[in-house]
């Protein structure tokens, strides 16, 4: 009989953390029987789609914290899992180890972009040294940050995060002109509002240029007002936040995510994976990610004017940009791919099941 896992989700978005774990769930389960246990939400297209098991648990909060408790410890009765792959949250750590010692539990740390972050990371710091068998970081600045911090650097393990390739495409409505492309949550670290000013300065001089946004969230309606103010609504199109996103990133001429943070963004590499140039912020992981002037251009946080004038010169050097997406390919190929992902957490798994 295959042994159980039993992956926790905080949130069931159409973000980056829910990608990465069914990118991972698709590589082991052939080996493992799975289960995925979260919250209710647009993500579960993503289980569905990919035909995952998965089970309801709320979201934890301060005023749930034992219909939390009492309903994982339910599942884990009721699942009996060899194991337990926490994504994105520490938390549930400690109400796994409470309740059944013996689980071997792992915590993915996807970073934090939040206004505690640094209390966050202690905190997952904390938890990995008391109740977690092991850490897995998915770029390089978290586990410096986790071990600064005090967590044992014998228990965490750097994993960069890894996609599958494309093969389902999508396409978008007919535009006659060049594409910049994002995919992200619309929320305020993703600095999405920097890339709207950023293209209100460029359509002063390229009247041809279309701006369409993959995602949804808190900023939505913030992000209509600013596009409202700047006179630009025929250059933007938000698309919502559509299952499948990357089956979408053909369309883009340019790939840009303008994060205030990151850990290792799932959708630059998607943007690799369809030989697309890439201009990103220079924060958290993005620079182990984005090799600048080589892989994509890496640009500060929070600067318009230094993103508008990144994007004018892709737009005007076409070479520029097909030798950025080809360098972006060759080192998603070499790195990135979710074969080189699940084989080292593959590795995880074993050491800790034997």
């Amino acid at each position: 009989m295959a042994q159980k896992i039993l992956y926790i989700l905080p949130f069931m978005n159409l973000g980056g953390t829910e990608v990465h774990t069914v990118e991972l769930i698709k590589g082991i389960r052939s080996e493992y029987d799975v289960l995925v246990a979260g919250p209710e939400g647009a993500g579960l297209s993503l289980l569905e789609g990919n035909k995952i098991p998965h089970t309801k648990l709320p979201g934890l909060t301060p005023f749930n914290v034992r219909l939390y408790k009492n309903l994982l410890t339910s599942i884990m009765r009721d699942y009996k899992p060899d194991l337990v792959h926490i994504q994105g949250r520490y938390e549930p750590a400690f109400f796994t180890k409470r309740a059944f010692p013996s689980t071997p539990v792992i915590i993915t740390c996807h970073g934090y972009g939040n206004s505690i972050a640094l209390w966050d990371y202690k905190l997952t710091a904390t938890t990995g040294n008391r109740w977690a068998d092991k850490i897995i970081a998915v770029c390089n600045n978290d586990k410096e940050v986790l071990v600064k911090l005090g967590l044992d650097p014998r228990k965490v393990t750097l994993i960069y995060n890894g996609v599958s390739s494309i093969e389902d495409r999508k396409y978008l409505p007919q535009f006659d002109g060049l594409k910049i492309g994002t995919i992200a949550s619309l929320i305020k670290r993703k600095g999405i509002n920097y890339l709207i000013e950023a293209v209100e300065l460029i359509t002063k001089k390229f009247r041809d240029v279309g701006l369409f946004i993959i995602g949804e969230g808190e900023e939505r309606k913030r992000l209509e007002s600013l596009v409202e103010k700047l006179k630009i609504k025929r250059h933007i199109f938000f698309l919502g936040g559509l299952p499948f996103a990357r089956s979408y990133i053909n369309n883009f001429d340019i790939f840009v995510l303008p994060s205030l943070f990151e850990s290792l963004p799932v959708s630059i590499i998607e943007a690799y994976a369809e030989k697309k140039p890439v201009i990103a912020s220079k924060v958290g992981g993005i620079p182990e990610l984005v090799i600048d002037e080589e892989t994509g251009i890496l640009v500060p946080p929070k600067d318009s004017k230094a993103l508008a004038s990144a994007i004018e010169r892709l737009i005007e050097d076409e070479q520029l940009r097909e030798r950025l997406g080809e360098n972006g390919y060759n080192r998603f190929i070499r790195e990135f791919t979710f074969k080189v992902m699940v084989e080292k957490t593959r590795m995880v798994y074993k050491d800790i099941l034997k």
